[in-house]
């Protein structure tokens, strides 16, 4: 598939000097230096770029691709991506096409796809996070009916979801070889084979985001080399760590997944046991970033992992957590 819309585009590399040309006048500019062009050529020199570790979170990770977008107007160049589940799946196109205009396009031609319908994301949404009112509630118990109906599926299936559809779906994502993409990209995945993680650095991009985003129960496991691949969430939601310390550059890490304060609405086993996940979740994210220069939190309320109905909110939220970091980045860049 090639790209969405076939807009031409300058990669970052081609006007990376135009870029931090900019960017670099107007920190002087700001800080009432006088500016001249040679203060400016030792400033380039020196400016760092970012490493960007875009976490795992269904729907919720939609807002990478606003976040991507406020980077790529403010022309803030960006060195690697390493990406988890949606975040892989944003960051692997991003680091294609160089533009958060393209990814958009992507997603939403995932989402209003035919197919995309199978997956039944609405009955995941209504038990995820039923309403208040009584119509909502009803919802939510059918919801929980119907997925625990599919559970079954798993008895005799690697999930819910058929190999044959799920490749059919995933066909619609670029294909391209991870290590010659314009960006640098990696995926996260973990291995149910040895336990461990695995961050995939070349081959199939496809293949590889198919892997890092397939939920386990929910869709097959990748087969990939000696591997048994699922979803990188299992195991490292925000794959900063495996930024090396590089000195022109700053890591920072985008969490997209819900936040654990206090919560006392607790009615029902299935409430108690998302509960724990989302505790769990945080504090392995909170282990597994502790490298990074920054990691910046996507405040998306109790929106559902499911709910890509919201995609539009959900990019303008990760638009607003770029713009409240841009005076971090002009500082630190």
């Amino acid at each position: 598939m090639g790209r969405p819309g076939n807009r031409n585009s300058t990669g970052y590399r081609s006007i990376f000097r135009a870029h931090s040309f900019v960017l670099a006048k107007k920190q002087y500019v700001k800080k009432g230096t006088e500016f001249c062009e040679c203060c400016i050529f030792i400033k380039i020199l020196n400016m760092k770029k970012l490493a960007i570790a875009l976490g795992g979170g269904g729907a919720r990770g939609l807002a990478h691709v606003g976040f991507l977008r406020v980077i790529e107007r403010e022309k803030i160049p960006i060195a690697r991506i390493s990406g988890c589940s949606m975040g892989a799946m944003v960051g692997g196109a991003y680091a294609l096409y160089e533009s958060a205009e393209a990814v958009e396009e992507l997603a939403f031609h995932f989402i209003q796809h035919p197919d995309f319908e199978a997956f039944n994301f609405d009955d995941f949404a209504a038990m995820d996070n039923p309403g208040d009112d009584l119509k909502s509630k009803a919802y939510a118990v059918m919801g929980r009916i119907k997925v625990g109906l599919s559970l079954f599926k798993t008895l005799a299936n690697p999930g819910i979801y058929e190999e044959e559809l799920v490749e059919k779906i995933y066909s619609n994502y670029p294909d391209h070889a991870i290590e010659k993409l314009p960006i640098s990209f990696s995926a996260m995945t973990s291995d149910l084979v040895t336990g461990e993680e695995v961050l995939l650095t070349k081959g199939s991009l496809r293949l590889a985001i198919r892997a890092s985003s397939s939920i386990p129960g929910y869709l097959p496991p990748v087969k990939w080399g000696k591997y048994l691949l699922v979803d990188g969430g299992v195991s490292n939601l925000v794959p900063t760590q495996y930024f090396k310390d590089v000195k022109h550059e700053l890591i920072v890490g985008v969490d997209v997944s819900r936040s654990i304060r206090a919560k006392t609405d607790l009615k029902s086993g299935v409430d108690i046991m998302q509960r724990a996940e989302n505790i769990r979740n945080y504090h392995l994210t909170q282990l597994k970033v502790s490298n990074a220069d920054k990691v910046v939190r996507c405040e998306l309320g109790n929106t559902s992992w499911a709910d890509f109905k919201q995609a539009d909110d959900i990019m303008k939220a990760g638009e607003k957590t770029a713009e409240q970091l841009l005076p971090w980045l002009e500082k630190n860049l």
